[in-house]
């Protein structure tokens, strides 16, 4: 009996931190400052890490998944309060993509949250493999909407944007890491 009352446990647990993180992905996500080549500044990469970083592989991929499936029916909680397939399908719709692929990766090789080198962890797996996994499905989702190349592509989605997501990642960090130590706690 103690045991299911543990396993019952554990899982309302990972289920409250799967829909707090999907919740903040919804609520933070939309906010964003135009820019002039339409593609604005945005929390989304932020939040995708700090999730990310927080998180177990499956859960991260359950939070982020939830998060775009109610953008693809009908909430708007895509950038620039955008939703629908179409948002998917669009120039920005590969970062979306690759905010999947970036949530799991992303926790799956961040380690250990228990270690001293946890920060300088976390900071390099989100800018070495969380980067690469959001920004590659989103040129390559650009290209495909527009019929722009990729040196183009790059120039337009990516390379304004990839100094301050390089920011992005060390504040997910320094987020994450006291925020696991205080999930630790209680899981």
């Amino acid at each position: 009996m103690q045991k299911s009352k543990t396993n019952i446990r554990q899982t309302t647990v990972a289920m409250c931190e799967i829909a707090v993180c999907a919740a903040l992905l919804c609520v933070l996500s939309p906010l964003s400052i135009p820019t002039p080549l339409n593609v604005g500044f945005t929390l989304q990469v932020l939040i995708v890490l700090l999730v990310a970083l927080i998180l177990k592989p499956i859960y991260a991929l359950a939070a982020q998944v939830i998060y775009t499936l109610l953008g693809i029916i009908g909430l708007p909680v895509f950038s620039n309060w955008q939703s629908g397939f179409g948002v998917i399908t669009g120039p920005t719709g590969g970062f979306i993509i690759g905010f999947i692929f970036a949530s799991f990766f992303v926790s799956l090789l961040k380690g250990r949250s228990d270690s001293k080198w946890v920060l300088p962890r976390c900071i390099l797996t989100a800018v070495v493999v969380g980067i690469p996994c959001i920004y590659l499905p989103g040129i390559l989702g650009f290209m495909f909407a527009t019929g722009r190349d990729f040196g183009t592509a790059f120039m337009l989605v990516a390379a304004t944007f990839i100094p301050v997501d390089l920011i992005k990642c060390v504040v997910a960090a320094l987020f994450a890491v006291p925020v696991n130590m205080a999930l630790n706690k209680i899981r």
